[in-house]
Formats: structure tokens, sequence, C-alpha cells
């Protein structure tokens, strides 16, 4: 490729170097590196623009909205993506790139955090599928409605939009499409706590992709793998699934799959107790997102290492992770991973009882769960939050804050959470010396909260 480069400028020859540039930009891509791929099509949209071809332009542009969606670049990837659907639309007038365009755009909203505008797009995305009869668009436009639907928490709804992609990939005869199907309903299955199930959709996509010799499939599918058997708490086989994912990006020089490799063998070990393998594993997961360029990824993997530092004992190496996760999730206006790094960094200063430098960090995250409609996030803000200003003795601060938590815990019907609140209400009202309302308290939480006394009392003193 790089031969076809010098070869093109040579000649003069402004067609075959946009289309060199191309091919070198997705090379770099497929080895996960982030910054050359950039470069090279950049060049090649320049080019494009420059001898008038808008077929390549769109390309370029195409491929630009990628690598930076890759990245963790949201705004350059929508712009990207969004220059490339007016030009599908314009003069192009093209129905196909269209649809495909009206994907990426709402992907890249998805990772951006607007969920909202992921959904309207991704649904636009499917009627223009359905008016042209394209079952593989539609399958496509399906299969990103169940993304959006997983990061909305709506795993019911995503299940129906996976079981259509499960028949149209089985109607078209389509391996690829089907083993994309089984990811998804195994995710799906994975977050609604189904782990037995999810272990049987996470086969299927693994044998799939044995079946097809689909290399790169076959370690999304180790990777999906592992992640449930470490949710089940067979650790050991998640890490040997998670090798076989490392050893797979290795033979593909797939340096992003490699670092996410990395990434999950150091949460098995954090999740076996191993925190300096861990570190260890983080550490090289650290390096190559930075290498790539995937800051998304840098952010995830400072928190990580935060977790298996904390869990050392080493505070101040965990608080320096803890903040660089913060800043990064900022910088690429990641609400949920701010909102994440937020509530660890008030956990960390708990955890070493310095409750007044918690409470602010405990109060942004109360103000961005609200924002983002999370009654989970809110709820844990609140009970954090009282529980930090009951142990500062700001007693009807905590009061205020268990109030709201009982109330949340109502709404969504959580008789565990009831009870936590209302112990937790109870000591309060007896530091404020209200005895009526602390007994009240109490005979609900020894009542109908008795089953969770054991649960209750470890997490309302971590």
């Amino acid at each position: 490729m790089q031969q076809d480069l010098v070869v093109a400028k040579q000649l003069g020859d402004v067609e075959g170097e946009c289309r060199a540039h191309g091919n070198l930009g997705a090379a770099h891509f497929s080895r996960g590196d982030h910054r050359e791929a950039l470069t090279a099509h950049r060049y090649q949209l320049v080019l494009a623009m420059k001898s008038g071809d808008d077929r390549a332009a769109a390309s370029a542009l195409t491929s630009l909205g990628h690598v930076y969606s890759a990245a963790g670049d949201h705004a350059n990837a929508l712009s990207s993506h969004g220059q490339c659907l007016e030009l599908a639309r314009g003069r192009l007038q093209d129905r196909v790139l269209e649809a495909r365009e009206l994907g990426n755009v709402g992907a890249a909203h998805l990772s951006a955090g607007d969920h909202e505008r992921a959904v309207e797009c991704h649904s636009e995305h499917l009627q223009v599928a359905q008016s042209m009869a394209d079952r593989a668009e539609e399958a496509r436009a399906h299969s990103n409605l169940g993304s959006c639907h997983h990061f909305r928490r709506s795993y019911d709804k995503a299940v129906l939009h996976h079981q259509q992609v499960l028949r149209l990939a089985r109607e078209l005869g389509d391996r690829a499409v089907e083993a994309r199907a089984y990811a998804g309903l195994g995710h799906a299955a994975r977050c609604l706590g189904e782990y037995a199930k999810a272990r049987e959709w996470h086969e299927k996509q693994l044998e799939m992709a044995l079946a097809t010799r689909d290399k790169v499939g076959e370690g999304r599918a180790c990777s999906n793998l592992g992640i449930v058997y470490h949710l089940l708490g067979d650790h050991d086989a998640a890490l040997k699934l998670h090798q076989a994912h490392l050893n797979l990006a290795r033979s593909l020089r797939d340096r992003a799959g490699m670092g996410r490799a990395f990434g999950n063998i150091g949460n098995a070990y954090s999740a076996g107790g191993y925190y300096e393998q861990a570190v260890k594993y983080h550490k090289q997961e650290l390096g190559i997102s930075k290498e790539v360029g995937d800051r998304g990824s840098e952010a995830s993997t400072h928190g990580n290492l935060a977790v298996a530092y904390q869990a050392l004992g080493s505070h101040e190496m965990a608080l320096v992770h803890y903040h660089s996760h913060l800043n990064i999730a900022r910088e690429l206006r990641d609400s949920a991973a701010e909102a994440l790094a937020l509530c660890n960094l008030g956990s960390c200063h708990s955890s070493r009882h310095e409750f007044a430098q918690a409470v602010p960090f405990y109060e942004n995250y109360l103000m961005l769960s609200q924002e983002l409609g999370d009654l989970e996030g809110e709820a844990r803000a609140c009970h954090f939050l009282g529980y930090a200003h009951y142990r500062l003795g700001n007693h009807k601060e905590a009061v205020r804050y268990y109030d709201q938590d009982l109330a949340l815990a109502r709404d969504q019907e959580d008789p565990a959470c009831m009870a936590r609140a209302y112990c937790n209400l109870g000591l309060a009202h007896m530091e404020l010396g209200n005895l009526d309302s602390a007994l009240e308290c109490q005979k609900y939480f020894l009542g109908k909260g008795k089953i969770f006394h054991d649960q209750l009392i470890t997490v309302n003193f971590f």
C-alpha cells in the first residue's frame, strides 16, 4: 500500500493517491493505530475534494467517522458522519449510503450519551431500509436499536430488536449477522442477570465464529464469554477465555483488541482478589489506550487502576487515577463515565473517613444521575450523602437525604433499599432526639426488612 502511494505520487495520479491513502488508513485502523489512520484518511479527504470526487470524499468521511468513534472523539465522529450523510442526501442521492450513515450518526450519538437522538437516527435508518426492502440494512438498524435500548436499560426492548436481527440473519443466510444477533442477545441476558442464558448465547456466538473461521469474531466471543464467567464467579474460566482473546488479538496485530483483553484480564484478577496482578495488566491496557489514541478506553482504565490501587491500600495512587478518569470523562463529555468517577472519588474519600471531601463529589454525582434519569444512581448518591452527613454530625442533612433515598426506593418498589433507608433514617432521627420517628423507622426495618438485615448493616457502614 505504501508502494502504491509512492507510485501514484510519481505519476501525478491524484485519484490513485487518494485510493492509496484510503487503503493505508484502513490498514492502520485494522491494527488499532488510530493516529496513523486519521492522518491517512485526512489526506484521502483532501485529495478527494481537490479532484471533485464526491464518492471518494464520502468514503473518506465515513472512514474518519469510524476512527474518531473508536478513539472516543464523539464530536468529530458526529461531524464526519454528518457531512457524509449530507453528501448522500444531496449530490450523491444514494439511499443505501443514506441508510448506513444514519446508522453511523446514531452510533456516534449513542457513544456521546445522547440516547434519544440515537434512537431517532436508528429508527429513521430502519424506515429507510424497510422502504428499500434492504434486509441487511434492516438487520443493522435493529441491531443498533437494540444497543440503544441496552444503554437506556430497556433490556426487554433490546431483546425484541436482537430477535429481529436473528430472524433476518437466518432469512439472509448471513452467519456474520447471526453471530451479531447472538452477541446482542447474550449482552441483554447478561444485563438482566440471566447469566446461564447469556452463556448459551455467547457460546452460539463462538460456535458461529469458529464455523466461519472469523478470528475477529472469535476474539469478541471469547471476550463476552469471559465476562459472563467472571459474573458467574468462575474466575479461572474467565482468565482462560480472556487469554484466548489476547492471543487472537496478538495474532491479528490488533492493538485495540489487545488493550481490551488486558483490561478484562485485569478485571478478572481484581475479582479474584489478586490486585497486584490486576495493576500489571491494567498498566498494559493504559499504555495501549494511549498508543492508539483511545481516550474512552484510557478513561475507564484509569478507573480500573484506581479500584485496584484502593484495594491495595494505595489511596494516593487511587485518587490520582480516579481524577484522571474524571478529567477525561469530562473532556469527552461522557456523562455516565463522569458520574461513575465522581461516585468512586466520593467513596475513596469516605473509605479514609474524609467525609467533608467526599460530600462535593457525591453532590455532583447526584446532579448527574438526575440529569441522566438514572434512578439507581440517584438513590445511591442520596444514600452516600446521608451517610457522609451522618458521620459529620449533620443529622438534619442526613435525614433529608435518607428521606430522598426512601422515596426513590418506594418508586422502584425495592424492599431491600426501603429497609436500608428506614434503618438509616431511624439512626439519624435518634441522634436528633426524634424518638417517635426513630421508633417507627426501626419497626419497619425490624419487621418487613428483617430478611435484609445482614446485607443492610454491611452496606450502611461500608
